[in-house]
């Protein structure tokens, strides 16, 4: 029997707002090449990578990410799930909108994330809350 997809993507958005870096890497594939494409184009090929950027940036007890499935499709080992959130580097600061882009694969009896893409709807935003000057 195939584990329930809704609660794999749930566990996983909520390692997320819980800053759980356990519950976040239970969730990625077991092989060595894991694209993340983050919000600038770069992209990131391993889970390892994945790991890194997320251990530094849960350590920051300020910013505030709450996610919602908006789409999903679900196929014998593959799914994907279609992500929005909103965030926030700071309570005070205005949020803004991303969307997030999940490709799910059975493997082991679990879904594991084999893709993670993020697109920017307001890049300038992203870039002024991570610090980062546009020219």
């Amino acid at each position: 029997m195939k584990p329930d997809f809704d609660k794999a993507v749930q566990a996983h958005l909520d390692s997320i707002t819980n800053r759980d870096i356990d519950a976040f890497k239970a969730n990625l594939t077991r092989n060595d090449t894991l694209y993340t494409i983050v919000q600038n184009g770069h992209a990131f090929t391993t889970p390892t990578e994945l790991i890194d950027i997320h251990e530094q940036w849960f350590k920051d007890p300020n910013w505030i990410w709450e996610g919602e499935v908006a789409h999903k499709v679900v196929g014998e080992d593959m799914a994907i799930a279609l992500i929005k959130y909103q965030y926030r580097a700071k309570a005070e600061d205005e949020p803004f909108s991303t969307w997030l882009l999940y490709v799910f694969q059975l493997e082991d009896g679990n879904w594991r994330i084999v893709h993670d893409q993020n697109t920017a709807l307001d890049f300038v935003a992203f870039a002024r809350s991570a610090g980062i000057e546009i020219k």
